[in-house]
């Protein structure tokens, strides 16, 4: 039988992976740092939420919206 992994670390290593994936993806736009800063921004917008299972998901869409609107801006 697998062990249980506590919710708190799959989230949180969910979200290296966003970051990971992100930081790949807009390495030519932006800083490690700036997506960093917008994954943490976005996640803080779930901390009053319950229901913790697709916030990774959620995190992940929402900040690659905000940082290609924001791209789209400076083009």
């Amino acid at each position: 039988m697998a062990a249980q992994v506590d919710p708190e670390v799959r989230e949180t290593q969910a979200l290296k992976e966003v970051a990971d994936r992100l930081r790949k993806s807009f390495a030519d736009t932006y800083s490690d740092l700036q997506v960093t800063e917008a994954v943490t921004a976005v996640h803080r917008r779930f901390d009053d939420k319950p229901i913790r299972d697709f916030v990774p998901i959620l995190v992940e869409r929402m900040t690659r919206e905000r940082l290609r609107s924001t791209d789209d801006q400076f083009s």
